[in-house]
């Protein structure tokens, strides 16, 4: 009996599966679902979904480029390179950022990343690159 009931469940699945779409909108509006109401609502998820992957792959690809300033401006300031110096030293000076060490040397990459998060990455990079 198990096995009768599994076939015939088979079945009826995969009659709706292989079914004529026609059919199965009927169908379901036979049972009382309300297809636009539903459509609505699938319509809203997928916008959700797709902002939040948006939103996602901006955020990864900002990290990244704040990680390679932070380690450009890390190697400028080893090298001893003036302009690039005086750019992070007028980017303390703006954002107020009271900085515990007086050598820049000391500065840590998370010190440096907090001092530009709200910079145009891009610009600084270019900067950085010509320098």
């Amino acid at each position: 009996m198990d096995k009768l009931k599994k076939i015939l469940d088979r079945g009826f699945t995969e009659n709706y599966l292989y079914g004529n779409i026609s059919d199965i909108r009927k169908s379901l509006v036979d049972y009382g679902v309300d297809l636009d109401v539903n459509l609505e609502r699938q319509n809203k998820l997928i916008k959700q979904l797709k902002f939040k992957l948006r939103s996602s792959i901006n955020e990864e690809k900002y990290d990244a480029l704040l990680i390679r300033a932070s380690q450009s401006f890390q190697d400028a300031i080893s090298k001893g390179l003036d302009k690039p110096v005086a750019y992070l030293n007028t980017l303390i000076k703006e954002n107020r950022i009271a900085v515990q060490y007086n050598n820049l040397d000391k500065l840590s990459s998370d010190e440096i990343r907090e001092i530009i998060k709200d910079q145009n990455l891009i610009e600084i990079i270019e900067l950085l690159e010509n320098e």
